[in-house]
């Protein structure tokens, strides 16, 4: 029975018995960031399904910006509880399971890496330990402090540079979110109750990172104008994953999917997953690896 606190729907999902490749046996869960959706994955999901996976796009009730409450007070663990539940169902079917998570989407796949052991690899990208990029507000430290003092009518409003580097996807950004409330960065605005959740996430996966154990990817921009490369670093030294990888990008922002360098790091990502299913022991078949289109790199 489906957890009524979440949704989901299947990206082009590939079933074992009507698809072909070589790791039709693996599922890949797609976590967006917080009040996201999931048009910040870009093409990731699409590539993920030319090599044979299974994409689970998980959309998560209070979390997912189709799927706000005003009037519930979100939690981080029953994010973790949706998405922990998700991976029990999921290898009663597969062989092994993955997840690729964005900004606090990467935060929350931390956050159940360190609470499981049944995941083969976790693909970070741009993942959030601490607000400390050089355009967070100097008052935003403050902010705890106000909805902790009862003030929580509030939102965050996302603003230029919108965590894009690219120009013109910047303006096409700044459009869809004044029409429709949100776009491939986001929501438009993120509620106080969201941002208060989402700290004390960060808090606890600060704390519990030695004791995530998956394969571990992380992408980071050096120039991530909402979490300073530190936040990568600091994953990086504390975990207990015995793969563990770093790619630093240079010509892009923090919603890394979608700027400059989006299809290095769709690439990447992807790249990363299959290498983990052929050392997990699956058999590649490099005629179907052969017919895969190369992504072009078009800065």
């Amino acid at each position: 029975m489906e957890s009524p606190s979440s949704t989901e729907h299947k990206v082009e999902a590939v079933s074992p018995d009507r698809h072909g490749g070589p790791h039709k046996e693996h599922a890949v869960i797609l976590l967006h960031g917080l009040c996201g959706s999931q048009l910040e994955l870009g093409s990731i999901p699409k590539q993920l399904k030319k090599i044979g996976c299974t994409v689970i796009a998980l959309n998560i009730d209070n979390y997912s910006a189709s799927l706000t409450d005003p009037a519930v007070m979100p939690d981080w663990e029953q994010w973790c509880a949706v998405v922990e539940s998700k991976i029990a169902r999921l290898k009663e079917e597969f062989k092994t399971v993955s997840i690729c998570g964005l900004s606090m989407g990467a935060t929350l796949a931390l956050a159940v890496a360190a609470r499981s052991t049944e995941l083969l690899s976790v693909v970070l990208l741009s993942p959030v330990l601490q607000y400390d990029g050089w355009s967070v507000p100097w008052y935003q430290k403050l902010l705890t402090v106000v909805f902790d003092a009862g003030i929580r009518n509030w939102s965050y409003k996302e603003s230029d540079p919108y965590g894009i580097k690219n120009v013109d996807m910047r303006r096409r950004v700044a459009a869809a979110l004044e029409k429709d409330g949100v776009a491939a960065v986001g929501a438009a605005s993120i509620p106080a109750r969201h941002l208060r959740a989402a700290l004390r996430m960060m808090a606890y996966v600060h704390e519990s990172l030695p004791l995530v154990q998956a394969n571990t990817l992380i992408i980071h921009s050096i120039d991530d104008e909402t979490a300073s490369p530190k936040n990568a670093e600091v994953i990086l030294q504390n975990i207990s994953s015995e793969v563990r990888k770093v790619i630093w990008l240079g010509d892009c922002y923090h919603i890394i999917t979608v700027d400059n360098e989006r299809e290095i790091v769709t690439n990447e990502a992807v790249l990363f997953i299959r290498r983990a299913l052929e050392l997990h022991g699956h058999e590649v078949s490099r005629k179907y690896v052969a017919h895969m289109s190369p992504l072009k790199d078009r800065r």
